[in-house]
């Protein structure tokens, strides 16, 4: 039995976009950040200082970890790239997060960003410099990755390659 040919090819197409949605729903992020404001911080944090080792490293970013959320965050970096501070209620930690992202000559002002997972859930805050954008072309010059693994949130950060030169 042979099948029309007028037939096979939406059969084709359909079959494509159908790979190809399931496709996009695979790479959907499973943590990702959106635009939040410190009015929102409230709880009980864990507050990783993630990179920002000298006083003139652009690389610096300040990560509130909510101990009440089911996942931990961890910096995907050496030991000695971060350090935590656990049990600090929201106004201390977002001081300390603030004080260390704004060591740099070039510092600008803080941008907040919730950390949420698949369902909507909050795992925790981001709080990252942005530059005077005559220095670097650009206020942002970093960025930072999230994925998940078990019971953990990992965390990478690197400079935009345009600002690595």
């Amino acid at each position: 039995m042979r099948i029309p040919f007028k037939h096979l090819l939406p059969a084709i197409v359909l079959l494509f976009f159908a790979v190809m949605s399931a496709a996009c729903g695979a790479l959907k992020q499973e943590i990702r950040t959106e635009d939040a404001s410190e009015k929102e911080i409230t709880g009980v944090y864990s507050l990783i200082l993630y990179g920002g080792t000298y006083g003139n490293q652009l690389e610096a970013v300040a990560i509130l970890s909510k101990e009440d959320s089911p996942y931990t965050i961890v910096p995907y970096a050496p030991e000695f790239d971060f350090s935590i501070i656990r049990h600090l209620p929201a106004k201390e930690a977002l001081a300390g997060a603030f004080s260390f992202i704004s060591r740099h000559p070039d510092f600008s002002r803080a941008q907040i960003a919730r950390i949420v997972d698949s369902g909507g859930g909050v795992i925790g805050y981001e709080i990252r410099p942005l530059y005077w954008p005559f220095t670097y072309g650009a206020p942002d010059v970093l960025y930072t990755y999230y994925w998940r693994k078990g019971d953990k949130v990992y965390v990478d950060m690197w400079l935009l390659r345009k600002e690595e030169r």
